[in-house]
């Protein structure tokens, strides 16, 4: 098994107490050797976790926690590399909230379908609103990863427990006042794998009438207005010349990369390769 080592994290501001990195790349890749706390979305690819002697497989939609100094390792199926998002929280937002890492699980999280997505969710949020830089981003990304702990853990309590539930949100008011919360809320989660069925569903309300109320309120429909969402929180990714096409098209949402360069090209006008350069 062989591969080009993971590219390394971006610099990270002194006083962060997180590092963050997405890579198309994962053999060798190590974590969990260091103070920091480890936590994993595995996007696409399949692999293996080495990790206390243990090999476990890695497949796509799996949330994968390494407690500090746990020596977890990651390995690449050879015709089928791993895509990754890790967050790496520092010793500092473990402090603040009063957690100690020993209550949590450690390696591939059994949890349901539901609740591993909006980990998952919650981890990119918080590597959005970094890269927004902002005068309130470092608020509250710290925000955002104090709940993912909080969440994880909670996760964790009620899967030893038994308990089921969906993680779907529930916005209270009439049906306006619902889809006018959910419309502001999609400026912060429009890179979430979602459909319309589910966005319905959260808001409990019919798709039909779900779909009449969005228009109303964005004279837009559901998939055009997250698509634009989308497309441009490319653009601003797109600026930064380090970031590769691939991960922008997965940090903002998209699955792969043909419906990202046909929804670019059909926001925009142009490729992505040529909105860059231009």
């Amino acid at each position: 098994m062989s591969s080009a080592p993971i590219a390394a994290p971006p610099e990270v501001v002194p006083e962060s107490p997180w590092n963050l990195s997405l890579s198309t790349q994962s053999s060798p890749f190590k974590s969990g050797q260091g103070p920091d706390l480890s936590l994993i979305a595995v996007r696409k690819g399949r692999g293996w976790l080495t990790l206390a002697g243990s090999h476990t497989p890695v497949t796509p939609g799996q949330f994968l926690v390494l407690t500090p100094n746990s020596e977890g390792q990651l390995s690449d199926e050879p015709d089928d590399p791993l895509l990754i998002e890790e967050l790496r929280v520092g010793a500092r937002v473990l402090e603040i909230a009063s957690l100690n890492p020993e209550r949590l699980p450690t390696g591939v999280i059994v949890l349901d379908p539901d609740r591993t997505s909006r980990l998952a969710s919650l981890l990119r949020r918080v590597k959005v609103e970094r890269q927004r830089n902002l005068p309130h981003s470092c608020a509250l990304a710290t925000s955002l990863t104090l709940r993912l702990l909080a969440d994880l853990t909670a996760d964790n309590d009620r899967n030893q427990e038994g308990l089921t539930g969906t993680g779907l949100p529930w916005y209270r008011g009439n049906s306006m006042a619902r889809m006018r919360s959910y419309v502001q809320d999609l400026e912060h989660h429009y890179f979430e794998a979602t459909d319309l069925n589910a966005a319905a569903s959260s808001l409990g309300l019919s798709r039909r009438r779900f779909t009449q109320l969005f228009r109303q309120v964005t004279d837009s429909s559901w998939l055009a207005h997250v698509r634009k969402l989308r497309i441009q929180h490319a653009q601003r990714l797109l600026t930064e010349p380090q970031k590769t096409v691939l991960s922008v098209a997965f940090e903002c949402g998209f699955e792969d990369l043909s419906t990202f360069y046909r929804a670019f090209k059909r926001e925009v006008g142009v490729s992505p390769n040529l909105w860059r350069r231009g």
